[in-house]
């Protein structure tokens, strides 16, 4: 190679990393711009119901103060989550997240996983998962991936949500579907994009549209695929596989 035909493949190299780091700095003052957004909303309910209660404590009503405690206490559980998805993400983007997979029964973290996500909801999940399967993935990562499809379905779908799981050729196959309408056909395109989410749902507007982008990041961290398909013959299910580690010889 020339010395001139060095010289301009090393500029377009520089050009391509400028270009590469502009996209960066773009997406990072976006995403910190929609997130001040979405931690503003209920920073400012829990701010307005301690207000209330610092200044009219002793003038309400004892159903009117259990109201804003149980307000109160659940747009403090809606900050926890968002806070937590964002400090997912920052680690995801930031490559701090390093995949450790173990080998563990799924049907047991499965169960443990579905009481802590959905709560009293439980009852509304059908684990259909033999009691032997395991599978060799991130434990954590795992927790991430199902908890985040599990609580998109109970927010944006409706009873049963039903989760399948099987190993299967060499890949661990799960499944998470629920009985609702689906997904818009116009946001099928930018479903696993960050912020996006479905206007209807009986808890949509407590999301902040970031579980399916989390859950994408967690399952292509494992070289895994995540998609999104329609229920029959309704409803939204979401698959993942994932392929078992490369066993040197």
């Amino acid at each position: 190679m020339s010395a001139q035909n060095a010289t301009r493949a090393q500029l377009d190299r520089l050009v391509r990393r400028q270009n590469q780091l502009d996209d960066l700095e773009r997406r990072q003052q976006g995403f910190i711009a929609i997130a001040a957004h979405e931690l503003r909303a209920p920073a400012a309910v829990i701010h307005g119901i301690a207000t209330t209660l610092e200044e009219r404590a002793d003038t309400l009503s004892p159903e009117q103060t259990e109201m804003l405690h149980h307000v109160l206490h659940a747009q403090t559980g809606r900050l926890v989550r968002l806070m937590d998805q964002l400090l997912d993400l920052s680690r995801l983007d930031g490559d701090a997240v390093r995949i450790q997979r173990s080998q563990f029964a799924i049907r047991e973290r499965l169960e443990r996983l579905i009481e802590s996500v959905a709560g009293e909801r439980a009852a509304e999940i059908e684990l259909a998962v033999e009691p032997e399967l395991e599978a060799v993935v991130d434990p954590d990562a795992f927790d991430r991936i199902v908890g985040n499809l599990v609580t998109n379905a109970l927010r944006y779908g409706s009873a049963p949500v039903r989760v399948t799981a099987e190993q299967a050729d060499r890949h661990f196959r799960l499944a998470v579907e629920d009985a609702g309408d689906g997904i818009p056909q116009e946001l099928q395109p930018v479903l696993f994009e960050r912020f996006t989410r479905a206007a209807s749902g009986r808890e949509a507007g407590d999301g902040a549209g970031l579980g399916l982008a989390i859950a994408q990041q967690y399952v292509s961290a494992h070289g895994g695929t995540i998609v999104y398909e329609q229920g029959e013959p309704r409803g939204a299910r979401f698959r993942v596989v994932i392929p078992a580690p490369h066993v040197e010889r």
